[in-house]
């Protein structure tokens, strides 16, 4: 297997402001208080949260001399707003997350968790394993979802892993547009991947960096496998509170400026447009932005041409999401096996002599 690692520096030395983010800050903050009331009741259910929502919690760096001690423990890490962590009774690690009850999140999200739709071999979007009522509240409830990570953390290192990350994410994006859902929001964060074989040691949740213990210090390095190795890999799709589902898929025009990506040119709190180039246009963006990380080759030349289709200026002219499916599947084809093994560098990292001299003698180039 091929491993990479990430050594941590001092907090400080990332960007903290350790005078003003000090241990004693590590407080729960209001948006957290919710778990801590909830902790009983999920624990009823079988969700475990982590010690820091326990009712009776008390910070494991109180006695620790050290000022950074808060920085590298498990339960000094918050969690996002209307999200948290939990354990199930089985062992497996979920994610938990606050959604209103008659929100097209909820009825999307159930939607594409049922069957026959869930038997869909296009189908990657982030299941759901149960909803959770909470109790005295009317107006919201709580989704379970598998654990999954945020695949932009770490590098890619081949070019079939780049087409790898773009069949799937395609044929998902023609599975959702075939029933009249257009996502909204296709972009980098709400693609994540199956941590179970790229990091087989594990991940903090909300520290996505460090080990499950969020000790990132000097003294600990986090691992993880190389996407090529361990192939395939499984994406998923996540984060449909964006998302619409319509009653058809022709002649369907929509309203606002949302996502994380607005640059799509026709994006209009104004003027209508459709929903569906959009979703074509924002993936087509993340993809090209990832490619721009990296040094341009052959495999990467063909996939950039792709992308610029996707984000024609013009929605008309931009391919469907079943016609970017298929061009993923001949470039695919097209690369051959030698073509999708070769390497990928950062464009931020210097390409000497001496690295590619290792590549031909088969050493890693990364520290081991």
């Amino acid at each position: 297997m091929e491993y990479g690692t990430v050594k941590a520096e001092n907090r400080a030395e990332e960007g903290f402001d350790v005078s003003l983010d000090k241990p004693s800050d590590r407080r729960l903050l209001p948006y957290e208080e919710i778990w801590v009331t909830l902790y009983p009741f999920l624990l009823s259910r079988g969700y475990k949260l982590g010690p820091r929502y326990h009712p009776e919690w008390i910070p494991s760096w109180k006695a620790d001399s050290d000022i950074f001690a808060a920085f590298h423990s498990e339960d000094g890490v918050r969690s996002r707003p209307n999200l948290v962590d939990a354990e199930r009774a089985d062992g497996s690690k979920v994610m938990l997350k606050r959604v209103a009850l008659e929100s097209d999140e909820l009825n999307i999200g159930l939607y594409v968790s049922s069957k026959p739709l869930s038997d869909d071999p296009r189908n990657c979007c982030v299941p759901i394993l149960d909803v959770v009522l909470i109790p005295a509240c009317e107006t919201h409830a709580l989704i379970v979802m598998p654990l999954l990570y945020e695949h932009v953390h770490l590098p890619f290192r081949r070019v079939g892993e780049l087409l790898e990350m773009g069949q799937q994410l395609s044929k998902c994006l023609e599975f959702l547009h075939e029933n009249r859902i257009a996502h909204r929001d296709f972009c980098f964060y709400n693609i994540t991947i199956d941590p179970s074989r790229i990091l087989p040691h594990g991940f903090h949740p909300w520290d996505p960096l460090s080990p499950p213990d969020g000790r990132r210090d000097k003294y600990h390095r986090f691992k993880w496998r190389s996407r090529w190795s361990v192939r395939p890999n499984q994406y998923y799709v996540i984060d449909f509170g964006m998302s619409q589902q319509y009653t058809r898929r022709e002649g369907v025009l929509a309203l606002g400026a949302l996502g994380q990506d607005r640059s799509v040119p026709e994006m209009s709190n104004i003027v209508p447009y459709d929903p569906f180039p959009m979703d074509v246009y924002q993936f087509g963006n993340m993809l090209l932005k990832t490619y721009k990380g990296y040094y341009p080759n052959k495999g990467i030349d063909v996939l950039t041409s792709l992308g610029k289709q996707m984000t024609n200026t013009d929605p008309q002219l931009r391919p469907t999401a079943s016609q970017v499916a298929l061009e993923f599947d001949r470039l695919s084809r097209k690369l051959g096996f030698f073509g999708l093994r070769e390497r990928i560098w950062p464009s931020d990292v210097p390409y000497t002599f001496s690295k590619k001299l290792r590549v031909v003698l088969g050493q890693s180039v990364y520290p081991p």
